[in-house]
């Protein structure tokens, strides 16, 4: 009876994408500065998000309501647009892609 070291794992039913961290800091100076610098990308990627949802929803006329209506009726172009937001993709995954593909310009500072 042969014994399995390994297991097949379909990669269809895996919801998290296994990261090479050693190439990871390789591309930095160590495995912290390239968590910090793909960590800062995901803040600017995600402020990018809010910042083109709040332009959207701007844009919208708000519902109006009855004196009568207990709740607030759903607006459904906000619905829209927050689903069509929810469909892009994730900050943290899309800032460590564009790590891993070297598609990232940073910098050190220099410390006196």
């Amino acid at each position: 009876m042969a014994i399995k070291t390994e297991k097949q794992v379909d990669k269809r039913h895996v919801s998290i994408t296994p990261v090479d961290l050693e190439g990871m800091a390789i591309r930095g100076q160590s495995i912290y500065q390239a968590i910090a610098i793909t960590a800062r990308r995901a803040r600017q990627i995600n402020d990018e998000i809010k910042t083109e949802y709040q332009a959207r929803i701007s844009t919208l006329v708000p519902v109006e309501l009855d004196e009568d209506e207990e709740f607030e009726a759903p607006n459904f172009d906000q619905l829209k647009i927050s689903l069509e937001i929810d469909k892009l993709g994730k900050p943290t995954l899309e800032a460590l892609e564009e790590f891993t593909a070297d598609k990232l310009e940073f910098r050190f500072r220099d410390r006196d």
